[in-house]
């Protein structure tokens, strides 16, 4: 046996031991991926579930803040009568009063009807209900 027959052979076995290794990595490799895959998988599910809730949750808050702009409005709205009628007579400050304090009173009814409606009576602003 010569020297160029020995260094064939250490060439074949320094082969077999860096494909051996490699196989080692990529074992372990695929070990690693399959537990983030179950991991992406239970997270991508957990995900879709709460989805609808916040877009819901979303959708309420839209409603109440329309319910209280509303309420403001008329409020506003009632406000600047009730200014402009300060100036005229009492039988104008009087109407003018009283629509005013209806303003506010409907705006007021509907922001407690939007807070106090159950979930399946709640408008969703707009929004998919998840359904």
């Amino acid at each position: 046996m010569g020297f160029l027959d020995f260094l064939w052979l250490a060439l074949g076995i320094g082969s077999l031991l860096v494909a051996a290794a490699l196989c080692l990595v990529l074992r372990r490799l695929h070990r690693v991926l399959v537990v983030l895959e179950d991991t992406l998988l239970a997270a991508d599910e957990a995900i879709r579930e709460v989805t609808p809730e916040v877009r819901d949750g979303l959708g309420n808050v839209n409603d109440i803040a329309g319910g209280v702009n509303l309420a403001l409005r008329v409020g506003g709205e009632g406000a600047v009568r009730l200014g402009r009628a300060a100036a005229t007579s009492y039988h104008e400050v009087s109407l003018s009063t009283r629509a005013a304090l209806h303003g506010m009173k409907v705006g007021v009814r509907s922001l407690v009807r939007t807070l106090l409606a159950g979930p399946e009576e709640r408008p969703t602003g707009g929004q998919p209900d998840g359904k």
